[in-house]
C-alpha cells in the first residue's frame, strides 16, 4: 500500500507541475468565462447558453487534459528508463499501475473541480442561481475520466504517445456512437453486420452512458439509476482496463 500512495503522490506532482497543461487550463477558463459573451447575444436564452457551452466545455478540455497526460504517463517511464529502476525496488506491476491510475486521477479531478468552480460562480452571477443539477453531470464526468484515464495508461503502455492519442480519440468518438451504430448493425439485415455491430457494442466502453449534460440543462432532474448503473460500468471497465495494463507491463522486456 505504501509503495502505491508513493507511486500515485509522484504522478500527481508531475500532473499538476505540467506547464502545457496550464496553458490547456488557462485556456479553458477563458473558454468558461467567455460563455458570458455567448449567452447575452441569445435571444433570452442567455443562462441557457452558459450551461450549455459551460458544461460541454468542461467535458471537452477534461478529454484533452486526460489524453495529453494519460498517452505519454507511461510511455516516458519506459523511454527514460526510469521503469527499469522502479521495477528493480520491491514493487510490482499492479502497484505500480494503479500508483499511476489513482495519481493522474487525482490531478484531473483538482483540475475539474477548478473549471467546476469557475462555471457555477459564472451561472451563479448571471442569475442562474446554484446550478446544483449540473453536479449530477460532473460526476458521471469524473467517472467517465476513470474509464479514459485506464484506457490511456494502457495504450501507453505499449505505443507512442502520438499512436495512443489517436486510439482514444476514435474510441472517444466510438464510444459516443455505439447506440446509433449498434441499431445500424441491427437494421442491415447481414448476420454478419449484426455479430459484428454487437462486438463492437458489447467491447467498447458506451461513453453516452455518462452524458447527462441535456438533461440538466433543461432542468430535468435524472433518475436514481442513471447515475448508479453508470458509476458501477465505470468501476467495472476501469478494473478490466487496469488488468489489462498490468498483464502488457508484465510481458514487456524489463
Amino acid at each position: 500500500m505504501n509503495n502505491i500512495i508513493a507511486i500515485a503522490k509522484n504522478t500527481f506532482r508531475e500532473t499538476i507541475r505540467d506547464r502545457i497543461l496550464y496553458g490547456i487550463l488557462a485556456f479553458a477558463l477563458l473558454f468558461l468565462l467567455s460563455t458570458v459573451l455567448f449567452g447575452s447575444i441569445s435571444l433570452g436564452e442567455d443562462i441557457k447558453i452558459i450551461k450549455d457551452l459551460g458544461l460541454a466545455g468542461i467535458y471537452i478540455f477534461s478529454i484533452i487534459i486526460t489524453i495529453f497526460i494519460g498517452t505519454s504517463l507511461i510511455y516516458k517511464e519506459i523511454e527514460k528508463r526510469t521503469l527499469y529502476i522502479i521495477f528493480s525496488k520491491p514493487v510490482s506491476a499492479s502497484q505500480f499501475i494503479l500508483g499511476k491510475f489513482l495519481g493522474l486521477m487525482s490531478g484531473i479531478k483538482m483540475i475539474v473541480l477548478l473549471m467546476v468552480a469557475v462555471y457555477l460562480a459564472v451561472v451563479y452571477f448571471n442569475g442562474g442561481g446554484f446550478d446544483y443539477l449540473a453536479l449530477y453531470s460532473i460526476v458521471l464526468l469524473l467517472f467517465e475520466l476513470a474509464i479514459f484515464i485506464a484506457l490511456t495508461i494502457l495504450f501507453s503502455v505499449f505505443t507512442s504517445p502520438l499512436a495512443a492519442t489517436i486510439y482514444s480519440i476514435i474510441i472517444l468518438y466510438i464510444g459516443h456512437s455505439l447506440t446509433m451504430l449498434h441499431k445500424a448493425g441491427e437494421k442491415s439485415g447481414g448476420e454478419v453486420q449484426k455479430w459484428l455491430a454487437d462486438i463492437i457494442y458489447y467491447l467498447l466502453p458506451n461513453l453516452e452512458k455518462f452524458n447527462l449534460r441535456n438533461s440538466v440543462v433543461h432542468g430535468l432532474a435524472p433518475d436514481p439509476g442513471q447515475i448508479i448503473y453508470p458509476i458501477i460500468y465505470a468501476v467495472f471497465y476501469t478494473a478490466i482496463l487496469l488488468y489489462l495494463a498490468n498483464l502488457a507491463i508484465r510481458k514487456r522486456d524489463l
